[in-house]
C-alpha cells in the first residue's frame, strides 16, 4: 500500500482548516434564531445540527490520534477503533452561533496541533459504524483516508446548510459547498459551475 507523502498530508490539514474557517465565517453572519430554526424540507434539520455533525466526526478521529507515539508501520496493531456511531452530539454547538463558532475554533486547534504531531501520526486505523440494518461493522482504514473523509463529510453537509440559509430567505456563498472535483470541473472547463451538481 503506498503510503502518503508529508506533502499531500499538510494538502489534508490545511484544507481542513480552510474548510472549517470557511463555516464558521458562514455561520457568523447568522442569528441564534437562524441557527436553530427547523427545517420545512427536512424536518427536525437545522444549521447548528449540522454543523455539530461534522464536528462530531472530527472529534472522534482526533481522540484516537491523540495518544499516537510513533509513525511506525502499525498494520498489526493499528489504532482506534474509531466508533462514527457513538458520538457526543455536544448541544452547546447546535444551540448557538457563539457555541458552534467555538467549537470550530477548538476544532481547528486540533488540527494545527496534528499537523505539528506529523511525525507521530501512524498509518492505520480501525473505523466502526452502523450498516443499514442496525449492525455494527469495522473495517481498517488509514488515517489519512479518515481525515479525507471527515473533510469530504463536511463538504456534503456544508451543502445542506446552504440549502437550508437558501430556506430562510438568505443567500449564502455556495462554492463552500462544492466537492473539490467539482470545483475543479468548473475551472478547467472556463465556466461556473452547476448549482445542481452541488456536494456532487
Amino acid at each position: 500500500m503506498a503510503s502518503t507523502t508529508s506533502e499531500d498530508r499538510d494538502h489534508l490539514f490545511s484544507h481542513a482548516i480552510s474548510y472549517l474557517r470557511h463555516l464558521s465565517g458562514i455561520i457568523g453572519k447568522l442569528d441564534d434564531a437562524q441557527y436553530t430554526r427547523g427545517s420545512k424540507a427536512l424536518p427536525g434539520s437545522t444549521i447548528g445540527k449540522h454543523v455539530r455533525h461534522v464536528l462530531d466526526h472530527f472529534s472522534l478521529l482526533f481522540a484516537a490520534l491523540a495518544d499516537a507515539q510513533s509513525a511506525a508501520d502499525n498494520l498489526q496493531h493499528p489504532l482506534g477503533p474509531v466508533d462514527y456511531a457513538h458520538r457526543e452530539r455536544n448541544p452547546t454547538t447546535e444551540s448557538t452561533v457563539a457555541g458552534g463558532q467555538a467549537s470550530i475554533g477548538k476544532t481547528v486547534a486540533s488540527v494545527d496541533r496534528l499537523r505539528q504531531r506529523e511525525a507521530a501520526i501512524p498509518t492505520f486505523i480501525t473505523i466502526s459504524d452502523t450498516m443499514p440494518g442496525g449492525a455494527m461493522a469495522s473495517f481498517l482504514s488509514t488515517v489519512d483516508r479518515e481525515l479525507w473523509f471527515c473533510i469530504h463529510h463536511m463538504v456534503h453537509h456544508n451543502a445542506i446548510i446552504a440549502s437550508l440559509m437558501f430556506e430562510l430567505g438568505l443567500d449564502p456563498p455556495t462554492e463552500f459547498a462544492y466537492a473539490p472535483s467539482t470545483i475543479k470541473l468548473g475551472h478547467d472547463l472556463h465556466k461556473p459551475v452547476d448549482a445542481s451538481k452541488m456536494s456532487a
